[in-house]
C-alpha cells in the first residue's frame, strides 16, 4: 500500500530540484512555451498523490441517506403542577422524524453498506443520492444491532452502480493513511458530493462500550474528520479499498476532535455474506471460558511467558481447562478482552488456529466455532427461559453461574409486574435454590399455588431481590 506512494512522492520530488527545472525564459526566449508546459506537467503530477486517486476512485460508491420514520411523541402542557401530572394521562402523538446519513455502495447492483444507527430500528422510506444527485428508493435487507451495521439494497433493475472495493482491515498498520468519505451535515452543505478527508490509522483492536449496551469490539481508531452525517460512509486506505464504516467520534464539543472510530470491514463482509445468504447473521461460538493470568496462575502452571489467557472452562474438544492460550490465528492475546475480540463475531465453520502453553509444551490446537440453538422454556409466569451454561453463559456475555436466563418477557404478566427483565439470571424462586431448568419449574409451581412471587436475580453485576403479591 506504502510503496504505491513513492513514485509520487519522487517525482514531486525530482520537480523540485532546481537544477532540473528548466528556467523560464524571457523575451525572445524559443524554449519559453516548452519550459511553461513542462511545468505545468510537473505541477499536475505532483498533486496527483494517492489521496486525491484514492477519493476519485470510491467517492462515486458513496451515498447519501435519508431516513423517513415515525414516533411516538407524549404531551403534557407544561404549565401542569408536578402533582397533577401523575393523575392526568398525557395525551400522545405521531411524528415524522428525518434522518440523514452516509453509505457505501460495494456490488454493481446496489448493495449498500451503512451503520445501523442510521436507518433506526423500523423505517419507513430509505432515499440514497448518489453524487451525480440521482435518486433511488432502497429497502432494508438486514441489521445487526449489536454490531450497528445494516445492508441496504437499491430498488432498482440497474446492474452498472458504481461501488467500491473492499479491502483487508486485519492487514492494517499503525500510521499508514486513512481517507474518510461521507456526507457530514447531510443536505446543511446543500451538496451531494461526499467530503473527503484525510489522516492516519491511530490504532486496531480498540474496544469501547456505547450507548444502549452496545460493546464495539476491534475498532479501527482514526484521526481522519469524521463529523455528524458521516456515519456509515467509507474509512479507505491509499489503494482506494474500503477498510472499515466510519461509525462515530469521541468528542467533547459535538465536532470533531481527532479521535473517530470505524467498524472494520472484515466483520461488515462477514455480516453482508450471512444476511444476504441466510437472511440474519448466523451467529456461533467456541464453549470456552478464560481469564486475565496473574502472576501466581503462571507460577502454579510453569508459564514463564509475558501474554496469554488461562481456560477455566471448557466444553471444546481438544482445550482443556488450565491450558494457556498464547495466540489466535497469529494474534497474540495479551488479556480477556483481546480473546473477545476474536470471538465476537463468528459464524459456523470458522476456525480458530489456538497456540497454547500445556505442561511445559506448546502445542496447536484448531477449534471450530458452531451454531448453538437455544430453546427456551415458556414459563406459565409470562416468561421465556434457558438454563444456564457456558454456551448461554458465552452467548449473552454473563458470567457462568447456576440458575436460569431471563430470554423475553411478556407484557402485563406476573413476571413483568415483578420486575423481571430480559437478561435476569434467577438464583432462586420461592425458597429453591435454581440449579437447572427442573428447579425453576418445581419453583414456578410453588408460585402458583402460594399466589406469591419472591427471590433473587442476577443483573448488571448486582443481586437485586424482588417480592409480589398477588
Amino acid at each position: 500500500m506504502r510503496w504505491k506512494m513513492f513514485p509520487v512522492l519522487l517525482i514531486s520530488l525530482t520537480f523540485c530540484n532546481s537544477s532540473q527545472i528548466p528556467s523560464s525564459g524571457g523575451v525572445g526566449d524559443t524554449s519559453s512555451a516548452g519550459s511553461r508546459v513542462q511545468r505545468a506537467q510537473a505541477i499536475s503530477i505532483s498533486r496527483s498523490n494517492a489521496i486525491i486517486e484514492a477519493a476519485r476512485k470510491v467517492s462515486p460508491a458513496v451515498v447519501s441517506i435519508t431516513v423517513l420514520s415515525t414516533r411516538v411523541v407524549e404531551e403534557r402542557p407544561f404549565f401542569i403542577d408536578p402533582f397533577w401530572r401523575e393523575i392526568i394521562p398525557p395525551t400522545y402523538r405521531l411524528e415524522r422524524v428525518q434522518s440523514l446519513g452516509s453509505g457505501v455502495v460495494i456490488t454493481p447492483d446496489g448493495y449498500i453498506i451503512t451503520n445501523q444507527h442510521v436507518v433506526g430500528d423500523d423505517p419507513d422510506s430509505i432515499i440514497v443520492t448518489f453524487p451525480d444527485a440521482s435518486q433511488y428508493t432502497a429497502r432494508l435487507v438486514g441489521k445487526v444491532d449489536k454490531l450497528d451495521i445494516a445492508i441496504l439494497k437499491v430498488k432498482s433493475g440497474r446492474e452498472n452502480f458504481p461501488y467500491a472495493e473492499m479491502g483487508d482491515s486485519d492487514s492494517l498498520v499503525v500510521g499508514e493513511w486513512a481517507i474518510a468519505i461521507g456526507n457530514p451535515l447531510g443536505y446543511y452543505l446543500d451538496d451531494v458530493e461526499p467530503t473527503v478527508t484525510a489522516g492516519i490509522i491511530s490504532g486496531v483492536h480498540r474496544t469501547i462500550r456505547g450507548m444502549e449496551d452496545r460493546v464495539y469490539r476491534n475498532m479501527i481508531q482514526t484521526d481522519a474528520a469524521i463529523n455528524p452525517g458521516n456515519s456509515g460512509g467509507p474509512l479507505v486506505d491509499a489503494d482506494g479499498k474500503v477498510i472499515g464504516i466510519n461509525t462515530f467520534i469521541f468528542s467533547k464539543s459535538g465536532g470533531f476532535e481527532g479521535i473517530g472510530f470505524a467498524i472494520p470491514i472484515n466483520t461488515v463482509k462477514k455480516v453482508f455474506s450471512e444476511i444476504v445468504r441466510y437472511g440474519h447473521l448466523r451467529e456461533a461460538l467456541v464453549p470456552i471460558e478464560v481469564q486475565d493470568l496473574d502472576n501466581h496462575l503462571k507460577e502454579a502452571v510453569g508459564y514463564k511467558g509475558k501474554f496469554g489467557v488461562i481456560v477455566v472452562n471448557s466444553m471444546e474438544k481438544g482445550v482443556r481447562e488450565g491450558d494457556i492460550i498464547v495466540s489466535v490465528n497469529g494474534q497474540v492475546i495479551k488479556n480477556t478482552g483481546d480473546w473477545e475480540d476474536m470471538t465476537y463475531i463468528l459464524v459456523p465453520g470458522d476456525v480458530l488456529h489456538l497456540r497454547i502453553f500445556r505442561d511445559g509444551h506448546y502445542v496447536n490446537v484448531d477449534v471450530k466455532a458452531r451454531e448453538f440453538v437455544l430453546k427456551p422454556y415458556r414459563s406459565r409466569l409470562g416468561m421465556q427461559v434457558v438454563e444456564m451454561s457456558l454456551v448461554v453463559a458465552r452467548k449473552y456475555g454473563i458470567p457462568l453461574m447456576n440458575g436460569v436466563l431471563v430470554v423475553s418477557i411478556e407484557s402485563r404478566s406476573l413476571a413483568s409486574f415483578a420486575g423481571f427483565a430480559e437478561g435476569d439470571v434467577i438464583r432462586s424462586l420461592n425458597g429453591v435454590e435454581i440449579k437447572s431448568l427442573e428447579d425453576f419449574k418445581k419453583a414456578e409451581s410453588r408460585v402458583l399455588k402460594s399466589h406469591r412471587l419472591f427471590g433473587e436475580v442476577y443483573r448488571n453485576g448486582q443481586l437485586l431481590t424482588f417480592n409480589l403479591i398477588f
